[in-house]
């Protein structure tokens, strides 16, 4: 194997190293985080009775419905410069050595979009039931879903990215 084949594949493998141990790290912390803070997540705004909701609903729904938007902005975003490295690298006419790193970062945007949609129609459901609650289990999985195929689609499209723009000045 020619030494800078070898130096390339080894600087991928702790670039993956390094994606592991940054994801465990970040869902290590969030997990600990939710478990001091949040001890037994449940309910804890309820809807006013007879009445329409309540200003922590209105506070939730909105903080909710902000964070879905913008993971869905980046997800998009994601795909778009995706596309756009692809775009140049077929005009470019350079080799496709590294297109299952795209491939996965546009899985995970894709699913990013997807889980978005289904947290978003989650969200819906929670207002017309009049029981909006931030730390619902079926919510909170979706909106986590979200977040993580977007964070492995951003690590995916960053090896595609660094590789495409390397093959770039060698060329």
């Amino acid at each position: 194997m020619h030494p800078a084949s070898q130096k390339r594949n080894m600087a991928r493998a702790w670039f993956y190293v390094a994606v592991v141990v940054v994801v465990v790290s970040v869902w290590g912390v969030q997990t600990h985080t939710y478990d001091k803070i949040y001890n037994t997540p449940g309910k804890i705004f309820s809807g006013t009775t007879g009445g329409g909701p309540n200003e922590w609903d209105k506070m939730s729904v909105a903080a909710m419905t902000e964070t879905n938007t913008q993971l869905t902005t980046l997800a998009t975003a994601l795909l778009g410069a995706l596309g756009l490295l692809m775009i140049n690298k077929v005009q470019a006419g350079s080799k496709w050595r590294h297109m299952w790193a795209a491939f996965l970062g546009a899985v995970g945007g894709g699913l990013s979009l997807y889980f978005g949609y289904a947290s978003h129609l989650y969200l819906l459901t929670m207002i017309s039931n009049q029981a909006i609650n931030p730390y619902d289990p079926v919510y909170i999985f979706w909106s986590h879903a979200q977040f993580y195929t977007l964070l492995a689609g951003a690590f995916f499209f960053a090896d595609f990215a660094v590789h495409q723009l390397s093959e770039e000045k060698l060329t």
